[in-house]
């Protein structure tokens, strides 16, 4: 509203003064003056018409900041990046949430299943590595095989084979079938798997 009334001002200014340049100029001109021989001798400065009506031409909202298709782009294409941003980290937080949950569920499990065990050493369930040594302690495998996993290629692959094996011992210490260990392999199976071996009675 108040850019409208501006510009109205402005434009209302701006006939004045070309009204009070204009016609004394006319006034002296003969009937049979041809109006091609006229020289307007004064120009109405727009600039001066601006500061009068108190337009800053250099705000955003003035006439020369009007939206482009270029700024309409660079706006959009700013809006996607902020969204994109703030979705991401939703997403890392979900995902930072849902890693620590697991955690500590697993340490939890893992502290259980020593104590239904008589391991001294339940604490490692919170360290990793020692988290692992634990595993391979309780399924009574040497600690050792843990450096398994520094061999090149297939070091990961190996170290996978025997804690399973690891746990396959451990679900029959536990009473359960060996193959129960398998479960491991399972989506979201280890979690069960460790939560039967730490909190479920001895079949």
């Amino acid at each position: 509203m108040k850019r409208l009334f501006n510009i109205l001002l402005a434009l209302l200014l701006g006939i004045g003064i070309l009204s009070a340049t204009l016609l004394p100029s006319y006034a002296q001109i003969e009937e049979d003056t041809d109006l091609e021989e006229v020289e307007i001798v004064e120009e109405t400065d727009l600039d001066d018409v601006w500061e009068i009506a108190d337009i800053d031409l250099d705000s955003p909202f003035s006439l020369s900041a009007d939206i482009t298709e270029d700024n309409l782009e660079e706006f959009v294409e700013d809006f996607v990046n902020s969204a994109a941003l703030l979705f991401g980290g939703i997403i890392f937080i979900i995902a930072l949430g849902v890693s620590l949950s697991v955690y500590i569920y697993t340490a939890v499990a893992l502290m259980g299943i020593a104590k239904k065990l008589d391991h001294p050493n339940g604490w490692f369930a919170w360290i990793p590595i020692l988290n692992s040594i634990l595993l391979l302690q309780m399924g009574e495998k040497s600690p050792w095989l843990i450096l398994t996993i520094l061999i090149p290629g297939l070091g990961t692959l190996v170290f996978l084979v025997i804690s399973i094996l690891a746990i396959m011992d451990i679900c029959e210490k536990r009473g359960y079938d060996k193959l129960l260990g398998l479960l491991i392999l399972v989506p979201l199976g280890n979690l069960i798997l460790f939560g039967i071996l730490a909190w479920g009675k001895n079949s």
